[in-house]
């Protein structure tokens, strides 16, 4: 059961949540998805960042004159915290992230218990410096429900030898479903929340979900790969601005190669927690083909029940190989449903096997013809 408890955004409330089935989750059958946040579903880039900058307005005035550390949650609000960064010029982002990167960067660890995959840790340079000078440190998220997560991540940062107790703490989100006792909790704790919606969620049921991917069949294509520079790893910590600068460059690149051909529609896909880059790239896109019809997701570790159902928001789930590792599973929804003039995959990940991710890739969206693979952040 789903209800709206409040809506301050300007898009309707089905188009910011719905209700899927996980997959063979016990500990949390449902999952909340939000067709605009360019995750799960296709979505309208310029929409998508319109969302993003609605949920920055609900932390303007408490970041004002405030040095801010945004920390955004992987996977899926990788890419709202680095939008909601951005509004904020003299502040730093940095997300979590469930690879593995250099040890002697890591400053956190937690678990996301409800999760598919519970452990999570946070990697930053200069982190102890970082602390030092920050006044508000606000995690973003895409939902919050209890906020447990959120406070053991608190209490991971506390134990830190750099951290300083004038540092507060707040946490922003699309969707928020703690009730008005577990809020008042929060707040006693130290978490000040912001939402764009309250809702209320509730198990239909306590049957654990099976879901079935559609079986990926090889098509033999070519496609055009391109190796782009980057030095802007929010893994590791970036200032917002540059790492939405280098995006935008990024983006600028892209589209400067596909408007010297006739594009009428195309997809921006980027690769778990690689999502800002492809939803930057989408937007200028649609902005320099206002004719073309534009939309951007990603591909995902969620593994969620797929159902061609009405107002069911997945119709269809392929496996995918991963761009990060090899055995892993990860997913995409909803890429069969339109024949694309091209699709366009962003990935910073560093890999052997781009040809065979590549391959699910456009198995995965067997409509389209044209496939471009942009390998970001690797020396060129």
């Amino acid at each position: 059961m789903l209800e709206i408890i409040e809506n301050k955004s300007t898009f309707r409330s089905d188009e910011l949540v719905k209700t899927a089935k996980r997959d063979n989750n016990s500990k949390r059958n449902y999952l909340l998805v939000n067709s605009m946040q360019g995750k799960h579903v296709p979505a309208q880039p310029l929409r998508v960042l319109r969302l993003f900058d609605e949920l920055a307005e609900t932390i303007k005035e408490l970041c004002q004159s405030q040095r801010v550390l945004f920390i955004g949650f992987a996977e899926t609000a990788t890419a709202i915290g680095a939008a909601v960064s951005s509004h904020f010029e003299s502040s730093v982002y940095v997300h979590t992230t469930r690879e593995i990167r250099d040890e002697k960067y890591l400053a956190a660890q937690f678990h996301e218990e409800h999760s598919h995959a519970v452990n999570q840790s946070l990697y930053c340079r200069d982190f102890d410096k970082i602390l030092s000078e920050t006044d508000l440190i606000v995690f973003v998220e895409d939902e919050i429900t209890t906020g447990k997560t959120i406070l053991n991540f608190m209490s991971c940062l506390k134990q830190n030898p750099a951290f300083n107790n004038r540092i507060k703490f707040a946490a922003c989100s699309v969707l928020n479903g703690a009730d008005d006792e577990r809020l008042s909790f929060l707040s006693v704790s130290g978490l000040e929340c912001f939402w764009l919606m309250r809702v209320k969620a509730v198990p239909d049921s306590d049957e654990v979900y099976t879901g079935i991917s559609s079986i990926a069949k090889e098509r033999g294509l070519a496609y055009n790969e391109y190796i782009l520079s980057s030095c802007a790893d929010p893994r590791l910590g970036v200032s917002s601005c540059e790492y939405k600068k280098s995006c935008c460059d990024l983006a600028e690149k892209i589209t400067s190669q596909l408007v010297q051909d006739t594009v009428r529609s195309a997809a921006v896909i980027g690769t778990e927690e690689c999502m800002y880059p492809a939803i930057i790239t989408a937007a200028f896109m649609a902005e320099k083909m206002p004719d073309a019809d534009i939309v951007t997701h990603s591909t995902t570790r969620s593994p969620v029940v797929a159902e061609n159902t009405p107002d069911y928001p997945l119709a269809s789930r392929y496996s995918i190989r991963s761009f990060y590792d090899k055995d892993r599973k990860t997913f995409i929804y909803n890429s069969d449903v339109t024949a694309y003039d091209v699709v366009v995959v962003i990935t910073d990940a560093v890999s052997n096997s781009y040809g065979k991710c590549m391959e699910s890739i456009m198995s995965a969206f067997n409509k389209t013809q044209k496939f471009i693979l942009i390998r970001w952040g690797e020396k060129s």
